[in-house]
C-alpha cells in the first residue's frame, strides 16, 4: 500500500468520525451544515491524494498551511483575550491581510499567478475562523454561541460568524471565476497558435559530414 493510499484512508476515517459526531449530536441546522462540510472534506481529501493533483497541490499547499496558521493564531488570541471573539474586527483584518502576506512571501515561477494563491489563503482563513467560532469555541468553558439562551454567569457570548461565512463565499466565488477565466484564456491562446500554424518546437535539420 502506497503512502498516498494510506493518507487517503486515514483522512477519510477522520471525516467518517466527524460525520458520525454530526449525525448523532446535531440539531437540524447543524446537521445540514455538517453534511455540506463533510462532503467538502471528502472532495478535498480525494483531490489532495490523487496522483494527478501533485503539481497543483505543491502550489496551493503554502497558502492552505498559512490559512491554518492564521486561524490557529486567531483562536489562541481569542482564548487569551476573550473580548476579541465578541467582534469581527480581528478576524476580518486577519482574513484580508493573509492574502497579500502570502503573495509578498511567495517565491513564484514566472508562469505562476499570485491572485489564486491570495484568494485561497484568505478564503481558507475565513472558513476556518468561521468553523472555530461556530463549532469549536462554543464547547470551550466560558464561551457561548450568539444564539445561546441568556445566561447569568460570567461567560463570553461569541459574535455571529455570518460575516466570516460571507467572506469565504465571496472569495470562493472570486477564485472560481478567476480559474474559469484563466482556463478560457489558455484555450484561446492555444487555439490562436494552432490557427497561425505554430509548432511546438523548432524544425531542425541534421547534416552529416561525409568522410
Amino acid at each position: 500500500m502506497t503512502i498516498r493510499v494510506s493518507a487517503r484512508i486515514a483522512c477519510l476515517a477522520i471525516v467518517a468520525a466527524e460525520a458520525t459526531a454530526f449525525a448523532t449530536r446535531a440539531d437540524e441546522a447543524t446537521l445540514l451544515f455538517g453534511t455540506v462540510f463533510v462532503a467538502l472534506q471528502i472532495v478535498a481529501v480525494w483531490w489532495a491524494t490523487d496522483r494527478r493533483s501533485a503539481v497543483t497541490l505543491r502550489m496551493v499547499a503554502p497558502a492552505l498551511l498559512t490559512a491554518v496558521t492564521v486561524a490557529a493564531m486567531w483562536t489562541a488570541l481569542a482564548l487569551a483575550v476573550p473580548v476579541i471573539a465578541t467582534g469581527d474586527t480581528a478576524a476580518l483584518v486577519a482574513i484580508l491581510a493573509v492574502g497579500p502576506g502570502v503573495a509578498a512571501a511567495s517565491r513564484r515561477s514566472p508562469a505562476q499567478r499570485l491572485l489564486p494563491i491570495m484568494l485561497i489563503a484568505s478564503a481558507g482563513s475565513a472558513l476556518l475562523i468561521f468553523l472555530v467560532i461556530s463549532c469549536l469555541l462554543p464547547v470551550v468553558p466560558g464561551f457561548v454561541s450568539t444564539s445561546h439562551p441568556p445566561v447569568y454567569t460570567n461567560v463570553t457570548r461569541l459574535v455571529d460568524p455570518v460575516r466570516e461565512l460571507g467572506m469565504f463565499l465571496l472569495l470562493a466565488v472570486a477564485l472560481g471565476v478567476d480559474l474559469v477565466r484563466a482556463r478560457i484564456r489558455t484555450r484561446r491562446t492555444v487555439a490562436r497558435e494552432q490557427r497561425l500554424g505554430y509548432v511546438a518546437g523548432p524544425n531542425e535539420m541534421v547534416v552529416q559530414r561525409s568522410v
